[in-house]
């Protein structure tokens, strides 16, 4: 073999050398490990099943899914697989930044590997542990639920570390693996301070990933003060899904009770029916739901596609710029036109659905998910009803008002997380609970349309309160942000601020189970806050009379100085404002569908029986794959509604049954409970009260008197 010949050979081998090296190195590099490595992790949380809540329906919902909407589900979970190899790589990315920065040079790629691997895993573990402590109620299916080690794995996150503990640990974590690298540093000349400033950058980037948006807002630059004209005064709703009037109490809502002391609280305040958007709608018409149409939380096309003529879309012609922020339960914002120049909420039909299951499995993504990083990817994790964080929404309700100052402006805040499954983030959900509960409802109480598995044990009816109050308390903090801002912006002294709920809520009250709208047993359902703060008005007073939600647009209509549509059901409160008498007048409501078939708070003979809710729905395909009401059950479910008609002292409640229909009394004044039957007691007062309800019922011009029943004019029931 000649020399030239021998020299050939030797490069050939060099190269292959290199080549093969290069092509390890880049296989075994830790970013396309770490890709990997989340992608793995990703596709496996995908095949988990979490459908629950949906009982036996389960096996038929997913196969109905999978057969309409398969082209859906391929999208998402490309999205889903996309952001895990996305955070993959950043993870190795960090890794092998790490890796380098111990052994202070690059490594062969098998050892490089391993360890690339190893600290990709210590990291991801961080996240984890942070996304739990912050936010348990999203990982509690996949690990406190489970049992045994991934029990005590999450209750170690969030019990004994919390999200300072986690924050710490990171920061050893960072700081012991390069120990090397920074004590040569430091060693170095003038190489202390370099290393102060290193791990001072490590902790600053860490706890500003901790605070989130508190880091962003608060290196913002307060904007210029202004004042609006007083002839039409801003209005700001502030309104929280679920909110007891029992909990505007300085215990759980001390900002949001300091603002009811300086306005005007009204004690004896009730919905119509207690569901958000029937309820909602009520309170920006001023009409009851047989006038404005609007019956069901399911509303069909034709029932939603109408001029309500209601007061955001009055306040609009008048000049005002008007607009709503809502998480969750502000979906229905977006399902309905009320005349908002502006809908800052979710959207839902069931496209949006099957997106938002898909991403709630994903608890290897969901800490960098749950952000508003992750929202501007995935608008509808803003759907997920156990990630609703009040301070999220603060930001974008603080966003909106800088929006729309420089003239009058109507603005709704609506906050959703005070409605099941009490879902509170970081530190509220652990205030007022017991940190030894171990129970199924330790962070958060769900409720699915499959039933509950076993009625609640006193320990857990204590643990399910102490969420919610948790829940309101997160509402009080991130709705005085909201108060802030208009104070720190000048708006306060021509900014009447309105504060109200959709609905309350039952804990478990006298037996009367949990949720609302599917009974009139208690006032805890249907008696909600509302505080109206004039500051124009020097009074603070308190008023005993009972006062509807119909009446809250007659008020808004006279504060503003707008006229007000001829035909509302309510009477304007603001003469209360300035110490001035209000009409006396009754309290009516109803209840809403019933979505299972039994009730455990509502025994079988106190109700007309009908199906579950997923056989009273169906899809309008028409108009974007909506869930609506079928039209032919809609009158069934009128029909069985209870009734009821309430004035200061007595509450009466018609329930129709199949054995006829039973008119129930209970004097609040002696018996706030609710826990007794008056009515063959005080015969007179059934009969007064009963006139009232048959003349409110009356006035539904699609119903009529039968037989002692309310029932659908010209129908056969």
């Amino acid at each position: 073999m000649t020399p030239a010949v021998d020299e050939f050979r030797k490069k050939i081998e060099y190269f292959t050398l290199v080549r093969t090296t290069g092509l390890r190195r880049v296989l075994l590099s830790p970013p396309l490990l770490g890709a990997l490595f989340m992608l793995v992790l990703s596709l496996r949380a995908a095949t988990e099943s979490d459908d629950k809540d949906l009982g036996g329906a389960a096996g038929a919902v997913a196969a109905f899914i999978e057969r309409r909407f398969a082209g859906e589900i391929r999208h998402i979970g490309i999205a889903i697989a996309a952001c895990g190899i996305a955070l993959g790589a950043l993870l190795g990315a960090v890794a092998l930044g790490l890796v380098v920065a111990r052994r202070r040079k690059l490594p062969d790629p098998e050892p490089l590997a391993l360890e690339g691997v190893a600290v990709i895993v210590c990291l991801h573990a961080l996240l984890q542990g942070w996304g739990m402590a912050t936010s348990p109620q999203l990982y509690a299916a996949k690990w406190y639920a489970v049992g045994g080690v991934f029990r005590l794995l999450q209750v170690l996150a969030t019990d004994v570390l919390g999200p300072r503990g986690v924050l710490v640990c990171a920061i050893l974590f960072f700081a012991s693996y390069t120990w090397r690298a920074l004590r040569d540093l430091v060693n170095s000349r003038g190489g202390g301070a370099v290393a102060a400033i290193a791990l001072f950058a490590i902790g600053g980037t860490l706890a500003a990933f901790a605070s989130g948006e508190k880091t962003a807002r608060a290196k913002e630059e307060a904007p210029p003060r202004s004042v609006a004209a007083t002839e039409h005064p801003n209005i700001v709703v502030i309104a929280a899904d679920s909110l007891r009037a029992d909990r505007l109490d300085p215990r759980v809502a001390p900002h949001l009770s300091q603002l009811a002391a300086r306005g005007t609280r009204f004690d004896k305040a009730y919905v119509s029916i207690p569901r958000t958007f029937p309820s909602w709608v009520t309170i920006l018409t001023g009409r009851h739901s047989h006038h404005h149409g609007i019956r069901s939380m399911f509303p069909r096309w034709e029932e939603r596609e109408k001029d309500f003529d209601a007061i955001p879309s009055r306040l609009r012609n008048a000049g005002y710029k008007t607009a709503v922020v809502s998480d969750y339960a502000g979906d229905i914002f977006g399902r309905i036109d009320l005349g908002f120049g502006r809908v800052d909420t979710p959207s839902f039909d069931f496209r949006q659905l099957i997106r938002q299951r898909a991403l709630e499995r994903e608890t290897p993504l969901l800490p960098v998910l749950h952000s508003r990083l992750g929202r501007a990817i995935f608008p509808v994790l803003r759907e997920l009803n156990h990630a609703a964080d009040p301070d999220l929404l603060a930001n974008d309700a603080i966003r909106a008002i800088r929006d729309l100052r420089g003239g009058p402006f109507f603005l709704t805040v609506f906050f959703s997380t005070a409605h099941f499954p009490y879902a509170a983030p970081a530190p509220y959900y652990r205030e007022f609970t017991d940190k030894s509960y171990r129970g199924r409802f330790k962070y958060h109480k769900p409720v699915g349309i499959g039933g509950e598995d076993a009625p609640p044990d006193a320990a857990d009816v204590t643990q399910i309160r102490a969420l919610y109050d948790g829940a309101v308390k997160s509402i009080d903090d991130a709705a005085t942000r909201v108060l802030d801002e208009i104070e720190a912006l000048g708006l306060s002294k021509n900014t009447i601020v309105v504060l109200t709920a959709d609905h309350g809520e039952t804990l478990y009250d006298n037996g009367h189970g949990q949720g609302h709208g599917d009974h009139l047993f208690g006032d805890e359902g249907t008696h909600v806050p509302l505080v109206i703060l004039d500051p124009r008005q020097s009074g603070k007073n308190r008023v005993s009379r009972v006062v509807r939600d119909v009446d809250i647009a007659p008020t808004m209509y006279a504060l503003a100085n707008v006229a007000a549509p001829s035909d509302l059901d309510g009477q304007s409160l603001a003469p209360a404002l300035s110490g001035g008498d209000i009409s006396k007048t009754v309290a009516v409501s109803e209840t809403e569908l019933w979505f299972t078939e039994e009730i455990t708070a509502l025994a079988p003979e106190l109700r007309l029986p009908y199906p579950g809710i997923l056989e009273l729905t169906e899809l309008d395909s028409k108009h974007g794959d909506e869930i609506v009401l079928q039209r032919g059950i809609r009158p069934v479910t009128l029909v069985a509604r209870h009734r009821m008609v309430r004035d200061e002292r007595w509450k009466l409640i018609y329930i129709p049954a199949r054995n006829g229909v039973t008119y129930m009394l209970f004097d609040t004044e002696n018996d706030p409970g609710e826990s007794s039957d008056v009515s063959r007691k005080f015969p007179a007062e059934v009969e007064r009260l009963r006139s009232l309800l048959w003349a409110y019922m009356l006035k539904d011009p699609q119903m009529e008197a039968r037989n002692g029943y309310l029932v659908p004019r010209g129908s056969g029931l």
